[in-house]
C-alpha cells in the first residue's frame, strides 16, 4: 500500500512541478527498463499468482484495489497495460472497461476472468478492451498477452480503433 501512495504522490508532484516525468512508472521504465502493468483486482490470489509469474521478467506489476487508486495510476502511467478483474469492485465489467478506455492514453485493457469464450472476447473488444486472461494463469499465455498488448500500446492501437469523423465540409444525403 505504501508503494501505491508513493507512486500517486510522485505523480502529482511531477505534474505540479511541470517536470516531464509522469510519475513512478515513467522514471522506473527509463532507468531500469521495466515495463509497467497495473492490476485492478481485489483478489490477493491474482496479485500473488501474477507476481510469481512475472518475477525475473521485464514486467513491473502494481496492484490497486479501489477506483480512486486506479484513476490516479492511469493518469500517471506511460503506455500502460491494465489488467482488470471481471468482478472488480463488484461492478459490471462492461462499465469498468468502458470507463477506463481512453484511446488518447494508449491504454490496453485486459480482462481477468474465470471463463472465456468468443462471445465474451467480442463484447470486450466492442467496449474498448484488448484481450482476456483466464484463471488459473499460464505463464506463457500471460507473457505473450502482455507483450502483444504492450506492442500495440506503443503503436497507438487504441487510437487507431476510433472511427474517423467525416470532414465538416462533406455533405450527407
Amino acid at each position: 500500500m505504501n508503494r501505491v501512495i508513493s507512486a500517486v504522490r510522485n505523480c502529482f508532484r511531477s505534474q505540479r512541478n511541470g517536470s516531464p516525468s509522469r510519475g513512478i512508472f515513467a522514471s522506473r521504465r527509463q532507468t531500469s527498463g521495466l515495463k509497467p502493468v497495473l492490476l485492478a483486482s481485489e483478489r490477493e490470489n491474482d496479485h500473488r499468482s501474477l507476481q510469481v509469474l512475472l518475477q525475473d521478467t521485464k514486467w513491473s506489476l502494481t496492484r490497486v484495489s479501489s477506483w480512486g487508486e486506479i484513476s490516479s495510476f492511469c493518469g500517471c502511467m506511460v503506455s500502460p497495460v491494465v489488467l482488470v478483474d471481471r468482478q472488480f469492485q463488484g461492478s459490471n465489467w462492461r462499465a469498468t472497461v468502458s470507463s477506463l478506455f481512453n484511446p488518447a492514453a494508449n491504454r490496453c485493457l485486459i480482462l481477468l476472468s474465470d471463463v472465456s469464450d468468443p462471445y465474451l472476447w467480442n463484447e470486450l473488444v466492442q467496449h474498448g478492451g484488448f484481450d482476456i486472461l483466464t484463471r488459473p494463469f499460464d505463464r506463457s499465455e500471460v507473457l505473450r498477452t502482455l507483450a502483444f498488448a504492450h506492442k500495440h500500446c506503443e503503436t497507438d492501437w487504441p487510437a487507431l480503433q476510433m472511427p474517423q469523423k467525416a470532414p465538416a465540409s462533406s455533405a450527407r444525403c
